[in-house]
């Protein structure tokens, strides 16, 4: 218990040093993406998220460590979820043929790359339909248990349109942080809605 307090605090010292901008509420679009919020979050500056693709955006309400939505639009066929920061770096990649229990899969194998390789076991559950607007996608949970910090729970959500992959993650430190935001990150996960034309 001690080292989890201890942990949290010093999550909140790492958190307290960047600089955050508001985003929302309201509809924001992103490459053949929108996505909507009923409440303002903060986005995370992209120097804070070297992982991400372009286009791709983090958000948080406490933190990323302790929150965070992960909006990653447009994910073309062969190429990997999270930019490949280098050629040693074996990130599993987007198949546009892929069926929605291998979706699941891959984002598995996304998410413990966030945590780093022997740190966090990522497993996923509950994978079940999920209309966006007229697209068909998938919604599905996720659990990860860390083997140095908190657990964190999640829900991810796909959508697969023209070849390319459209995902958003949320995961938060649980319980307290993951009970206190699952509401608004699950209605900003079921708001997504594919751009025409894109």
């Amino acid at each position: 218990m001690k080292v989890r307090i201890l942990f949290y605090l010093s999550l909140c010292l790492v958190v307290g040093c960047v600089s955050y901008a508001a985003v929302g509420p309201g509809a924001m679009t992103y490459p053949g993406l929108v996505v909507e919020t009923g409440a303002a979050w903060n986005r995370v500056p992209k120097e804070h998220m070297t992982i991400m693709r372009p286009g791709a955006e983090t958000w948080t309400q406490d933190g990323m460590l302790l929150d965070r939505v992960m909006i990653i639009p447009g994910v073309p066929d062969g190429e990997p979820v999270f930019r490949q920061r280098s050629r040693s770096e074996a990130l599993p990649k987007f198949e546009a043929n892929m069926l929605p229990n291998e979706i699941q899969e891959l984002t598995e194998s996304t998410v413990v790359k966030l945590f780093g390789e022997g740190q966090g076991a990522v497993e996923s559950s509950n994978l079940r339909p999920h209309s966006y607007g007229d697209r068909r996608g998938i919604l599905f949970d996720l659990n990860i248990a860390v083997s140095d910090g908190p657990d964190y729970r999640g829900i991810a959500g796909a959508i697969v349109h023209e070849g390319k992959l459209n995902l958003i993650i949320f995961i938060a430190a649980e319980p307290y942080y993951f009970d206190k935001h699952v509401d608004a990150a699950r209605a900003i996960i079921e708001s997504a809605r594919i751009v025409a034309g894109s």
